[in-house]
């Protein structure tokens, strides 16, 4: 009786913490100017997406996932991260570099001098994230509608 009465609590605290969970990190760092990193997931087909993307989301207040069908995919979830959410979740590590350019006028590939993206330095560790069997794959977009390419 005491294992089944644990194992609802948690069901039940995974679903609430999701509902309560919000995006404070998000909005602290959207406050502060630093660059998120939007993400394009694909869950894992046979998944109950609405309730993948609920547990998913009660994980941190820094990592969001629509809850809507990302291009009419319902697999697929669009979101918004932190560089730190990406890597305490997943392993994941990125960096900012500049933006490469290409000058027409010298013919040579060249960087803004005020203008970033995302770099990745590794691959994310699915296996290593806390709901592993839930995400198929991740992928970053460039640039995101909440990155202004500023160096971060």
């Amino acid at each position: 009786m005491r294992a089944t009465c644990a194992v609802t609590l948690l069901i039940t605290s995974v679903e609430e913490r999701a509902k309560r969970m919000g995006t404070a990190g998000l909005t602290r760092a959207l406050q502060q100017g630093v660059p998120l990193i939007e993400v394009v997931v694909r869950l894992r087909p046979g998944a109950d997406f609405a309730a993948a993307t609920d547990r998913i989301n009660a994980l941190a207040d820094d990592f969001d996932l629509d809850r809507g069908d990302g291009h009419g995919d319902p697999a697929l979830r669009m979101g918004t991260a932190t560089r730190e959410a990406l890597d305490r979740l997943l392993g994941w590590r990125l960096v900012r570099v500049p933006l490469e350019r290409y000058d027409e006028a010298g013919g040579v590939w060249t960087t803004w001098p005020d203008a970033f993206r995302w770099q990745e330095t590794n691959d994310p560790r699915l296996d290593r994230f806390p709901l592993a069997g839930l995400i198929e794959s991740i992928e970053i977009t460039q640039p995101g509608a909440y990155d202004a390419g500023q160096a971060g």
